[in-house]
């Protein structure tokens, strides 16, 4: 009996821990990146970062991402990232270039050229969306979002 009430005890810590995990915080978006609530598909990116100690953790970022269009209905992180980081809700509109799109180096895709490459590839001849768009439109916002925020952020496995 004590070892059942200690397993019951250990699973409800663990399902704490993980629920104070995965608390998300929506963040503010400029206009320019914003699209109408709609048909939408949601992406869960787990990522893992080092805050200014040094410690590794992992969090997650929720993306609401629109079957048409190029923007976010919403954008979330998990509240270690922030915290960490020393990010503010608002980070993205108070930096409204850090959304630019503009690629890092003359290789890679504008955030637009992404996006739009996601549309074309994921859409049959007849207009129907083929399974994968979503996530090819999360990967064009990781890459963006990734680059702008002031912690190194990689994807976990």
């Amino acid at each position: 009996m004590k070892k059942f009430v200690l397993g019951l005890l250990a699973i409800a810590m663990f399902g704490f821990t993980t629920n104070a995990q995965t608390k998300f915080v929506k963040m503010t978006l400029p206009k320019s990146v914003q699209s109408p609530a709609g048909s939408s598909g949601t992406v869960v990116h787990n990522v893992s970062f080092k805050n200014a100690a040094g410690v590794e953790s992992r969090g997650q970022i929720r993306y609401v991402i629109p079957e048409v269009g190029k923007g976010l209905i919403s954008l979330e992180f998990s509240d270690n990232i922030l915290a960490a980081g020393g990010i503010r809700t608002d980070f993205f509109v108070q930096n409204p270039n850090a959304l630019s799109g503009e690629p890092e180096n003359a290789n890679d895709l504008s955030l637009s050229e992404c996006l739009t490459a996601c549309m074309k590839n994921f859409t049959n001849p007849d207009g129907t969306k083929i399974p994968g768009r979503g996530e090819c439109k999360a990967a064009c916002w990781w890459k963006e979002v990734r680059e702008v925020l002031p912690l190194i952020l990689v994807l976990a496995t």
